[in-house]
């Protein structure tokens, strides 16, 4: 069997080499040359633990058309923004060769503000979409620390076929098919993350840390269930889980935005100063967007946008959460 990866970030490298270990055909697409070159010359990626090494039966390849060659499984792990593109760049190799479609990407497409697996859907029209999410930190995978995901499509034998192959060593794989629920839960938490790590850089403790957590959780919540979605796949690994570890991990993009703003940057310095994509951020905004046009309240998502894209200082946000309207808890 082969695996061809459109992108070669640290999440689908790390995926990459468990699953080259297991024995199966792996090669990966990446565009730019540069990134290209030095995965190439260095065998490893620089988010990724030194002994992390690529090994040479992996196929690194600029030619998207070689790296899905013969491929029974594609797998997107592109930033949000790029996939749309990448989906249309890829339909007539992936047409041409593969069964199942996978993504690892975690986020909305922020210009039809639609999931992600809908996006792809638009134009793979016959063969299975399948979502892979929970609470997996590439770093930590890589070096071995037991992980859980769950792989999530309408068809659920081709998530349980997705399951069973990414199923490996460290790695524990669950199947679902509430795809909204999965997927809604898998792109918010960086939001929610980011306000995690706002709050870990002004320096509060963890009574504010924990009720950001589980509000937020509430927040994301409603919105799913607004989209149809099963309230109990956000106490799963795609919702708790993801949201915890997000939250937590030195290693999560999102928290690492968030800390740089909580000590003082602006968000565009602390963009750039990030070594990849922090999906929260474009998130904040559709969500932003989703709970005004869909009459949700998401009042921690509101003030995360505020500050990304108003200039807003966090602890004017945080002052405001605070004198809300008191109300039961839950919903």
């Amino acid at each position: 069997m082969k695996i061809g990866f459109i992108g070669a970030g640290r999440w689908a490298l790390t995926l990459g080499i468990k699953l080259a270990e297991k024995g199966l055909k792996v090669a990966l697409y990446e565009p730019d040359e540069q990134k290209l070159n030095q995965l190439l010359n260095n065998r490893r990626h620089p988010d990724l633990p030194e002994k992390c090494l690529i090994p040479e039966s992996i196929q690194l390849s600029s030619d998207q058309s070689e790296v899905l060659n013969g491929a029974d499984i594609a797998v997107f792990a592109t930033p949000s923004s790029a996939l749309a593109d990448a989906c249309r760049n890829a339909i007539a190799d992936i047409n041409r060769f593969c069964k199942i479609v996978v993504s690892v990407t975690k986020g909305i497409d922020p210009e039809t503000k639609n999931r992600l697996s809908v996006v792809l859907s638009k134009d793979i029209k016959n063969i299975p979409v399948v979502v892979l999410a929970g609470p997996g930190i590439p770093y930590e995978v890589a070096i071995g620390d037991p992980t859980s995901l769950v792989a999530v499509s309408n068809d659920e034998t081709s998530a349980q076929t997705v399951r069973d192959i990414f199923t490996f060593g460290n790695l524990r794989v669950y199947s679902h098919t509430d795809v909204v629920g999965v997927e809604i839960a898998a792109a918010f938490k960086n939001v929610i993350a980011i306000a995690a790590g706002i709050a870990d850089g002004i320096g509060l403790g963890l009574n504010t840390k924990s009720a950001l957590l589980t509000r937020g959780l509430a927040e994301i919540t409603r919105l799913g269930l607004a989209l149809n979605a099963n309230p109990l796949t956000f106490a799963g690994l795609a919702g708790m889980g993801d949201l915890i570890v997000t939250a937590f991990s030195p290693h999560s993009r999102n928290h690492q935005l968030g800390l740089a703003i909580g000590k003082g940057k602006e968000p565009a310095t602390a963009l750039k100063e990030l070594t990849g994509v922090a999906e929260g951020y474009h998130t904040a905004r559709t969500g932003f967007e989703l709970s005004r046009k869909m009459w949700i309240e998401m009042p921690i998502t509101e003030e995360i946008y505020k500050i990304l894209y108003q200039n807003e200082k966090p602890e004017n946000s945080l002052i405001r959460l605070l004198k809300r309207p008191t109300k039961k808890e839950f919903y």
